[in-house]
């Protein structure tokens, strides 16, 4: 289940990513002069529809190569997004397969029901400072810490009109203080995910 953001997303840290020079334009505009022209045109429509985010998102190569025991040696975990009600899946990196575990566990989810901008337009989920965007694999991404929980970190894909890939990354078990190994993973398994998705289409 994709943890619910219910605070305002507060204390996003700020970095600017590359800009893509794309041919295609897609709709990223928001009221909100805090926001406006965040995300730059796609460099295509990715369609995220009927892609199951347990199989078709990451191979089982991918999932040895991130050490994702429940992934390749014991099944991921499906389940649907509270936020915008698409699947989402949870994998994680725990040794528990007798592998040597990362103590990680990520959902990667799709939403095919709004598009990446609500994550700033939704008065329960928007930043109060303009956040952070990166490119993944040519399409540009939000990445969003958790405003409560320092060790949390959510990348939101910009993939077509009214869809996206989102990516949360956290520890297994226990906590930690830093949230930029976490952002670092969530951008690793989102480029991952949309190689994947991108092969295929």
């Amino acid at each position: 289940m994709t943890v619910a953001i219910t605070a305002t997303m507060a204390g996003c840290a700020v970095r600017s990513g590359g800009d893509p020079k794309p041919a295609s334009t897609s709709t990223t505009e928001t009221s909100d002069t805090r926001f406006a022209d965040l995300l730059p045109p796609r460099p295509d429509e990715l369609n995220l529809r009927n892609v199951d985010p347990c199989s078709e998102l990451l191979t089982e190569q991918q999932l040895r190569e991130l050490r994702y025991d429940l992934g390749y040696a014991r099944p991921p975990l499906p389940d649907h997004s509270d936020i915008h009600g698409g699947d989402d899946c949870t994998f994680s990196s725990t040794g528990s397969a007798g592998g040597v575990g990362r103590n990680l566990r990520t959902l990667v989810g799709i939403s095919t029901t709004e598009g990446a901008l609500a994550w700033v337009t939704d008065p329960h989920r928007a930043p109060e400072t303009r956040p952070v965007v990166v490119t993944v694999d040519r399409y540009s991404a939000l990445v969003l810490p958790h405003p409560l929980l320092p060790d949390n970190c959510l990348v939101v894909v910009d993939t077509a009109e009214g869809q996206y890939l989102e990516v949360w990354v956290s520890p297994a078990l226990g906590e930690e203080t830093s949230v930029a190994p976490y952002c670092s993973e969530a951008e690793r398994v989102a480029s991952m995910a949309i190689q994947t998705i991108s092969a295929s289409r």
